[in-house]
């Protein structure tokens, strides 16, 4: 409706031009070229007028409505960065306290794993103090049997010579022999 009254003044405006131009213009020596050429732009004022009456309110809302969307989104990413920049803050702000409990942590951990370091060890020199005192303990054994071996070797070593000293003199050979047999028999 509004496109319809805006032509019809228009067309109006274009009527009472013409006429006043016409008679403004009309002298002795002008021709009607003149008066044509001012129809003519006349006309393409209106036809021009038209064309943006018609068109014109559908680009312009168009364009609006486009400005309007990127308006929301703008302000949808601006409150977005908006909240993450607040976030960041807070964490930011939290960030030394954060710290501090991390360092909190890691010295009750190093002082655990310092303490399971300490009990493990000792766990292991006990063990090889138990390991060492057996193994001393079987050697010393081992010891024992060897110079009790040596010395009963020894001691029959030295009572044979004392009876062979003995016996050389007083008893015959054989019975001798027969004695250092049978003491060998012992032995072995």
């Amino acid at each position: 409706m509004l496109c319809r009254c805006f032509l019809f003044g228009a067309l109006l405006l274009v009527i009472a031009g013409s006429r006043a131009v016409a008679q403004q213009t009309a002298g002795p020596g002008q021709d009607a070229s003149e008066l044509w050429k001012i129809a003519n732009f006349v006309i393409f004022a209106v036809g021009l007028g038209w064309i943006i009456a018609r068109y014109g309110p559908r680009f312009f809302n168009a364009r609006s409505a486009d400005i309007q969307k990127a308006i929301k989104d703008a302000t949808g990413l601006k409150m977005d960065a908006d909240l993450r920049y607040s976030e960041i803050d807070k964490k930011i702000a939290a960030l030394a306290e954060e710290i501090k409990r991390l360092r909190g942590q890691n010295a009750l951990q190093m002082e655990e794993l310092h303490g399971n370091i300490l009990r493990e060890t000792e766990q292991q020199i006990q063990h090889i103090d138990e390991t060492a005192a057996v193994e001393i303990e079987a050697l010393r054994g081992e010891a024992m049997q060897r110079a009790r071996r040596q010395t009963a070797h020894r001691s029959l070593s030295l009572a044979e010579q004392r009876l062979e000293e003995l016996l050389a003199d007083s008893e015959p050979d054989y019975l001798f022999h027969e004695f250092l047999k049978t003491l060998h028999r012992g032995v072995n």
